[in-house]
């Protein structure tokens, strides 16, 4: 059968008791405050993470409209190509560049001044063929 307690056994079982759960109840205070550090802490890394993925997600955009910007200056400067000479067409200009030599044309007033030079020069050149010589004086001998 078993023995009615005492009261120093109950007492006892009572402080033993009171001690364990002020133990828990500090362990547990001591979870809660834990918990709780580990919450605040995860909601700041959340808001830092936040703002540093805003921060990525304006800066992609940013990037997609300056990739925009370049692909519409590459398809201006294509179109731009497209309307100069090709290399065909230089070669033909070349050769008739090479043809005409444009380092040989002369000026309006160029010409003028070696016509007028070599009027000059005709003209000098028939004054002393139709006047006679100096000595005349001479007789036909024949």
């Amino acid at each position: 059968m078993a023995e009615p307690m005492t009261s120093t056994t109950q007492s006892y079982d009572s402080a033993q008791l009171y001690v364990w759960v002020k133990g828990l109840e500090s362990k547990v205070n001591t979870l809660l405050r834990e918990v709780n550090l580990l919450k605040n802490d995860h909601l700041r890394k959340n808001t830092d993470f936040n703002k540093e993925l805003k921060s990525i997600r304006s800066d992609v955009l940013e990037l997609k409209h300056e990739r925009e910007q370049t692909q519409q200056k590459m398809d201006l400067i294509i179109k731009e190509l497209r309307r100069t000479a090709g290399a065909e067409e230089l070669a033909t200009l070349k050769k008739y560049l090479d043809f005409w030599n444009p380092l040989h044309f002369v000026t309006q007033r160029d010409l003028e001044r070696t016509i007028d030079a070599r009027l000059a020069q005709l003209q000098s050149s028939d004054s002393t063929i139709n006047t006679p010589p100096a000595s005349s004086n001479t007789e036909n001998i024949y």
